[in-house]
């Protein structure tokens, strides 16, 4: 049985799917009763709780072999990943699977890519088996902006002229799901990319032609975009680690990788074809 955390998210409910596909039984960690509800329904064991309870993890765990581990971007993420880790260790899990970024850094100014890495390093050293898939950044974090593009036609972000991988979800869960399901990939760090290096200006040329409507990248300052997201409601720490994560990618210089190919055995999902999918929310 694979036990799957944030399994009620994007890249983890399209995994319980692929996972159920494939014939496998999945146990979920789920906080609210009404989602438990709909996995239930779909045959999911389900357990009551979160990352926050480590005294019933081990709990939760128990009766699996495999582990695939989502965390959610809080404050303690790392923390609530060790207790996971630690958890799994006594529960006996032969192979845990952690999705990560490939920014992730202990020293990095980014909440986000600094908790990331002190959860790898305690991993690596558990004396679990393990695979990190770390990603640069998703497509269907564009679907964030949609609204935007629609109502203002623009896309803006402080990401200069700066390349991008971007992956879609669906090649995540595919690699995702080829790992917990076959051997081979146990102490290794994959980086998964899509299939292009992407400027800010060439997706919204992209985009621009799905939405059929002119799409202007705007170069935005970081203040202003940290600005734009509190207005939005979202908490002020969570702007400042978003705003950092594109401020470090505006710097970065990102590499493709067959990962996708190799490992999940299909081309990845161009960006054309992930636009095209999601059309009715562009448009």
């Amino acid at each position: 049985m694979i036990f799957v955390t944030g399994a009620t998210g994007r890249v983890g409910g399209k995994l319980v799917e692929s996972l159920l596909r494939s014939g496998k039984r999945v146990k979920v960690l789920v906080r609210n009763p009404q989602k438990a509800t709909i996995y239930q329904a779909l045959g999911v064991s389900v357990f009551l709780g979160d990352l926050n309870q480590s005294d019933r993890l081990e709990e939760a765990l128990w009766g699996c072999d495999r582990l695939f581990s989502i965390p959610p971007n809080t404050m303690n993420q790392a923390e609530q990943e060790i207790q996971l880790y630690q958890a799994a260790k006594r529960a006996e899990i032969r192979h845990v699977v952690k999705l990560s970024t490939v920014k992730s850094d202990p020293e990095s100014p980014c909440q986000f890519f600094k908790q990331h890495a002190i959860a790898e390093q305690y991993l690596k050293q558990s004396g679990i088996k393990f695979t990190i898939l770390q990603t640069n950044s998703f497509m269907q974090n564009f679907l964030w902006f949609a609204h935007e593009m629609k109502t203002k036609g623009t896309l803006a972000l402080p990401m200069r002229d700066a390349k991008t991988v971007p992956i879609d979800i669906r090649d995540v869960v595919r690699v995702g799901s080829a790992i917990l399901t076959e051997e081979g990939h146990e102490g290794k760090t994959y980086n998964l990319t899509g299939s292009e290096l992407l400027s800010l200006q060439e997706i919204a040329e992209k985009l621009s032609i799905v939405a059929n409507q002119k799409i202007t990248y705007i170069d935005a300052s970081p203040l202003d975009f940290k600005q734009t997201l509190i207005r939005l409601g979202v908490p002020e720490w969570f702007a400042e680690a978003v705003t950092t994560s594109w401020q470090i990618a505006s710097k970065g210089r990102p590499t493709l990788t067959d990962t996708v190919t190799k490992v999940g055995r299909e081309q990845p999902i161009t960006f054309n074809e992930f636009a095209w999918d999601y059309k009715a929310i562009f448009t």
